[in-house]
């Protein structure tokens, strides 16, 4: 974990092993619906403060983002200063840590930290110097993990009245939009001309679309229909598109969406950036929201994203549903919630 101790997950049960220096810390160990979480007692009062991302002590969210030791030996962090001025470069000078983005949305940055260096990056946030310390006037605000975020699917373009639309000539002609998704297919029949500019933003090479998932969501956004001779329209077939790939086959870390909402935003200037993924909302302002506030205020882009999640999700997941009035209302007007054909109960309603 973050603190440098370390978690036993085993089919019977799980214990905790506190890391070098740190023999007298005990642990609460909780198992709540199916999922496990362990808390140092020492971290108590940064989660309480919010300084301290809870998703660092979900044992089971961990190992599902595949963050655990079987799959990776760091442990992706982002961390955010305050509005006082301090340098976003200042992690570099913590053991064991290295800057991989510079992320001005949360004036912050995403760090690379090797697990077996995070005992000794943890006594510095909050034992060490002022300039480093959490909370210190100048030194880190928050610690979070740079979660996995997961892709998701929706249709259909004439149950949204695009065909109306058109036939009042809103094509999207003179329109930027960019799709931060798992990259697109710019050979597509449907997209041939249509992907303006392209950016991979993820840890892997291959800049192409491995899943289809951003693809599909290009298509439905501005494809010609080209391959069904014009039956499967997308919404605004005339806008250009972005590419800015963020996902990989695993999921969509936080730092490269955090990258690719700066770069389509400010770099690129779209006027609608759309991120077809998925995310479970806490009470918190966690860094995606902010940077949404932040970049909507700075630009005007309209960022588009599906609701954080349902309560019938939430509760197959057995997990909470979004707070309600939490900052996740940060994304409302800016939200697309699914069509269902008439008459059809969807996953939204409370039936």
């Amino acid at each position: 974990m973050i603190t440098g101790d370390r978690v036993t997950v085993t089919a019977t049960g799980a214990s905790a092993q506190p890391g070098a220096g740190r023999e007298d810390v005990r642990f609460l160990i909780q198992r709540e619906r199916g999922r496990l979480s362990v808390t140092p007692t020492d971290a108590l009062p940064l989660l309480r403060s919010g300084r301290v991302d809870r998703r660092l002590f979900d044992v089971t969210g961990l190992i599902e983002a595949g963050y655990d030791d079987a799959q990776r030996d760091s442990l992706p962090l982002l961390v955010t200063y305050g509005s006082t001025g301090a340098s976003r470069r200042a992690p570099a000078a913590l053991p064991g840590t290295r800057v991989t983005r510079d992320l001005a949305a949360i004036r912050g940055v995403a760090l690379a930290t090797g697990k077996s260096s995070l005992g000794a990056v943890w006594a510095t946030v909050t034992t060490g110097s002022s300039a480093a310390r959490l909370g210190a006037a100048g030194g880190v605000e928050r610690i979070w993990l740079d979660g996995r975020r997961r892709v998701t699917l929706d249709h259909s373009v004439p149950q949204i009245g695009a065909p109306a639309a058109w036939a009042a000539g809103f094509t999207g002609k003179g329109v930027s939009v960019a799709v931060l998704d798992t990259g697109v297919d710019a050979t597509h029949p449907d997209l041939a001309g249509k992907v303006a500019e392209a950016r991979n933003f993820t840890e892997v090479t291959d800049a192409r679309d491995t899943v289809g998932h951003g693809t599909h969501v290009a298509s439905t956004i501005a494809g010609s229909g080209a391959a069904s001779d014009g039956r499967y329209r997308g919404v605004a077939p005339d806008a250009t598109l972005l590419d800015g790939k963020v996902c990989e086959n695993t999921g969509c870390s936080d730092s490269a969406i955090l990258a690719g909402m700066q770069w389509a935003a400010v770099e690129k200037k779209a006027a609608v950036v759309n991120m077809s993924l998925s995310g479970w909302d806490t009470p918190e302002v966690d860094p995606l929201e902010e940077a949404v506030q932040t970049l909507t205020a700075q630009t005007g882009t309209l960022f588009v994203s599906p609701p954080a999640t349902t309560a019938r999700t939430a509760r197959s997941a057995r997990r909470p549903a979004p707070t309600p009035g939490s900052p996740w209302a940060l994304w409302t007007a800016t939200t697309s919630w699914p069509t269902f054909p008439a008459g059809a109960l969807g996953s939204v309603t409370t039936r």
